[in-house]
């Protein structure tokens, strides 16, 4: 009994210290920075974005690359692309005959407009494809083989 009740209290010493090392005082953290980064204004700011991150618990915001990732919600602004070639993993369609588009590396694209069945892609077939923006917004994806365009938008 008198050693489960050392161990309980050995842990909340533990626990204690660990709590109060995250709960230190911030000012050291940003002098921290300031001496680490004092030359590279843009790796101080970074540095102490971090800092900040840590102490409210706030996970980074990471955004998916590629083309069309402005069409997923983040809160990061993101770079622009003009075109970009894909490998088409799987085609499924709706009965709304919209298609859906999984990429290799993980991109969802989906068709904005309806495709006739005859014009319709293969399921379980891979394809090369390029999308590229549109002259006026929107999407426009050339699949190797096929005699059309298809309009998409970027889902995931």
């Amino acid at each position: 009994m008198n050693t489960v009740i050392r161990c309980v209290l050995a842990q909340g010493m533990f626990l204690f210290a660990i709590l109060a090392h995250a709960a230190a005082d911030p000012s050291a953290a940003i002098a921290d920075c300031r001496a680490k980064h004092a030359d590279n204004p843009p790796e101080h700011i970074a540095c102490l974005e971090r800092e900040l991150r840590a102490v409210s618990g706030a996970r980074p915001e990471v955004a998916p690359p590629g083309l069309g990732a402005e069409q997923v919600k983040t809160k990061r602004p993101q770079e622009t692309i003009e075109d970009v070639t894909v490998k088409i993993e799987n085609v499924s369609y709706g009965f709304d005959g919209m298609g859906l588009f999984r990429m290799a590396d993980g991109q969802v694209w989906k068709a904005t407009e309806s495709t006739p069945n005859t014009q319709r892609l293969e399921s379980g077939k891979s394809y090369s494809a390029r999308i590229e923006r549109g002259k006026l917004g929107g999407y426009r994806m050339y699949v190797e083989g096929a005699s059309r365009m298809i309009k998409v938008m970027r889902t995931h």
